[in-house]
């Protein structure tokens, strides 16, 4: 079986709270992380609408506004089974409050004789790595989008592939990894020399990339209250990598 480093982020959308007293899925979102970016390109995404072969109570349509006549149409989950397991193949699934998606999925693919979702994907819990990374805060994701100052000002209503794209940018900020540049547990006197720059290869940041260093960079120096240094060097993102490639 493959390594499985392949990210996706998951969300679902169902009829109810139980898998087991007869609740289904009606919408499956995900998103492909490449590398660490998340990107718009169409084979990235996957929006699975489902019709669960029952009706949609009115207190789940108030969440998401999924009605059992919008889904009245829509392929049943038998008939997109392969579909979605294709998507997800070998990768890892980060999904927020895991244990309700794959409850859900397992479900779902027990019904078909599918097996369960891990026999395809490893599984990643985002409140479980919240919980860990940001002890004491509230983890909702909701709660996680307003800590990392990421805009879900359009989730009015929950919808599959939004809170997916959401959780995407979620899981980006939580394992961004140093938040320091400290040095004082390096044994200094003895790092390893730098590279001749002709030994390097260099890799240019693509605008996506570049964009996300200058949201990160403007939580920074909001969080800090000071200016952070690499905007001390008074040259923009593109210059400075301009110059960075240049070897200047």
């Amino acid at each position: 079986m493959a390594a499985r480093t392949r990210l996706i982020t998951l969300d679902t959308e169902t009829t109810g709270l139980n898998a087991n007293k007869g609740d289904r899925i009606i919408e499956i979102g995900c998103v492909a992380l490449d590398g660490r970016v998340m990107k718009s390109m169409p084979e990235n995404h996957l929006q699975l609408f489902v019709n669960p072969e029952r009706e949609v109570p009115e207190e789940a349509v108030a969440i998401h506004g999924i009605t059992t006549e919008f889904l009245a149409d829509k392929p049943k989950f038998a008939e997109i089974a392969d579909q979605f397991l294709d998507f997800v193949r070998d990768s890892t699934l980060v999904i927020h409050n895991a244990a309700f998606d794959t409850g859900f999925l397992n479900m779902e693919l027990a019904r078909l004789g599918r097996g369960a979702i891990e026999d395809y994907c490893n599984v990643i819990d985002t409140v479980k790595l919240a919980k860990k990374l940001l002890p004491g805060r509230a983890v909702s994701l909701d709660a996680l989008c307003r800590y990392y100052e990421i805009d879900n000002s359009n989730r009015t209503l929950h919808g599959a592939l939004l809170d997916a794209e959401l959780l995407a940018e979620v899981y980006i900020a939580l394992t961004r990894g140093q938040d320091t540049l400290t040095l004082v547990n390096e044994d200094i006197d003895n790092l390893p020399p730098m590279p001749k720059y002709e030994d390097c290869v260099v890799i240019r940041a693509t605008p996506e990339e570049l964009a996300e260093h200058e949201r990160i960079l403007d939580i920074c120096e909001k969080k800090s209250k000071s200016t952070p240094a690499w905007r001390k060097l008074g040259a923009p993102a593109e210059e400075t990598a301009e110059k960075t490639a240049a070897g200047v």
